[in-house]
């Protein structure tokens, strides 16, 4: 679900880098975040002529950092009315937070390398959309934040991850820390035993 709504904004041609001058409009993290796992991170600038520049980041701080992002500029209009609300619904009803622009960055870039430590690599459109921090400096931000779960990686498939791959990136995590050293959670289909 949260995949085909990114899908369906995507860049447009516009360059995040070019919108990182602005002021920040709002920067808003799923309040849940560290309980399920997973959820939104948005990340927002309103320009000169009054256009939301956005990007969004679907981020796993358990295990897998950005599993998916996207760029879009939209009037404001649009983005109060239509995106933000879709973002949210696609959210499974879950609250945000305001959060300072240095602790957004500072969460996306953790989990992107707490998963590349793991062996994983950020969404292909994360290097796009992340041009949107601009000079926001994460290591103002003073909060600490811990990856993982009870101090050790706990994978969750998702509902975009096909069996192949789940099985794919449990045995990564497996050759990479060993059994004992990783958690899993799989919804089983056909054909996989937990």
């Amino acid at each position: 679900m949260k995949r085909k709504i990114l899908a369906t904004f995507g860049h447009g041609g516009e360059n995040p880098s070019s919108y990182s001058k602005f002021p920040i409009h709002e920067c808003l993290v799923a309040k849940t975040l560290f309980e399920i796992g997973i959820g939104y991170v948005i990340f927002t600038r309103k320009s000169s002529d009054g256009c939301i520049a956005l990007s969004a980041f679907i981020v796993d701080v358990y295990c897998l950092g950005v599993k998916n992002a996207l760029f879009k500029v939209s009037t404001e209009s649009e983005y109060e009315n239509s995106i933000k609300p879709q973002l949210m619904r696609s959210s499974e009803e879950m609250q945000f937070e305001n959060v300072h622009p240095t602790y957004a960055r500072k969460l996306i870039e953790g989990s992107v390398s707490y998963a590349k430590d793991l062996g994983f690599s950020p969404h292909r459109d994360y290097n796009y959309a992340k041009g949107i921090f601009g000079k926001i400096d994460s290591c103002m931000c003073p909060e600490k934040i811990v990856y993982g779960k009870d101090d050790k990686p706990f994978y969750i498939r998702g509902p975009n991850e096909s069996v192949d791959q789940a099985k794919q990136i449990v045995g990564k995590l497996s050759r990479k820390l060993g059994e004992e050293n990783f958690d899993y959670t799989i919804m089983l289909d056909e054909g996989l035993a937990e």
